[in-house]
């Protein structure tokens, strides 16, 4: 009996080891720039992922440990502390979220908990984007100072590009540079919330897949459901936002996430408001492509549905006017 336990816990140690460093790998590869290996390194928490939910999220937290050592030692320390506050921390803290679910009155095992998944990545992207932006600022001598650097240095490209496109003297390049700057912190951050989501789903379903999953997979569509209370909070952060300033791109990093958590969910309204209608595949297909050909206007529409549903419970209304059979 010791010997199964100790081949088994070996075994999962092992995939942990795997986990950290396939991570990593990931991590480091994004850094070359090309396409391919950047959009490779969108799924660099996944095998983190992996680990948590099938192995446990002790393991978790070894390969995300692992996968910052391994960083730090054959690259910079830094660049290990910023894998593991950018990507490992992140991925074991949005997969312990998902693991949250309470035990039904059935006394049956817990599901995944996909609101709490949901909320705790907005705040992780949140909270590590404009703690990034605070240690730069800090860093350079003021927000002012790092946005000054960071035009200066932005407004080559931008000159480059606006000449490439044949609208040199149609659009003013420093003003253009600093609208991409300030913008920059909130788009990234709307980016975090989708790619940690995105990664969690597929690292539940290869967990379920391969039969490691201890939980029920939930209904997702119909389970989302932010709080009303964070649509106050998400007007609140938008029309912060006008203040400038750190303070104003903070509270538009806040905007962001919350945006597109409502975004998802308003896309989870989609899924259960098409339920039934023989259309159904072609128009969830079509959504997808815009959300994926068009940004972020499709985003902001879904974000307007989620908010409506948070606060008018589409969902219900629609379950509630279905028939009994």
């Amino acid at each position: 009996m010791t010997d199964t336990k100790l081949k088994t816990y070996g075994a999962s140690a092992l995939v942990a080891v795997a986990a950290g460093l396939a991570a990593a790998l990931l991590f480091v590869l994004a850094a070359r720039a090309s396409l391919a290996t950047v959009l490779l390194g969108y799924f660099a928490p996944m095998p983190l992922m992996i680990a948590a939910l099938g192995y446990g999220l002790s393991f978790g937290a070894a390969a995300a440990a692992v996968g910052a050592a391994f960083v730090a030692l054959l690259y910079h320390p830094a660049l290990g502390l910023l894998f593991l506050l950018s990507i490992g921390a992140p991925a074991v803290l949005v997969s312990a979220a998902a693991l949250l679910a309470p035990t039904g009155d059935d006394g049956r095992t817990r599901d995944f908990a996909p609101t709490a998944a949901l909320l705790t990545s907005a705040l992780v992207s949140a909270v590590a984007i404009a703690g990034g932006l605070a240690f730069f600022s800090w860093r350079v001598g003021g927000f002012d100072a790092l946005m000054a650097r960071a035009v200066q240095e932005g407004q080559p490209l931008v000159e480059a590009m606006l000449k490439d496109a044949k609208a040199v003297g149609a659009i003013e390049p420093a003003q253009l540079t600093r609208y991409l700057v300030f913008a920059a912190p909130v788009g990234i951050a709307a980016s975090q919330i989708l790619t940690m989501t995105i990664n969690l789903y597929l690292a539940g379903r290869v967990s379920l897949i391969s039969g490691n999953l201890p939980r029920r997979w939930p209904d997702v569509a119909q389970d989302v459901s932010i709080p009303p209370l964070f649509g106050a909070l998400f007007a609140a952060a938008c029309g912060l936002a006008f203040l400038g300033g750190f303070a104003g791109v903070v509270a538009g990093i806040v905007a962001a996430v919350f945006g597109m958590a409502f975004a998802l969910q308003g896309l989870a309204v989609a899924h259960v408001l098409t339920r039934g209608a023989g259309l159904r595949p072609a128009l969830l297909f079509l959504l997808y492509v815009l959300v994926v050909l068009v940004p972020p206007w499709p985003f902001l529409f879904l974000a307007v549905v989620g908010l409506a549903d948070a606060a008018f419970h589409l969902r219900a209304r629609k379950a509630a006017s279905r028939p009994n059979t």
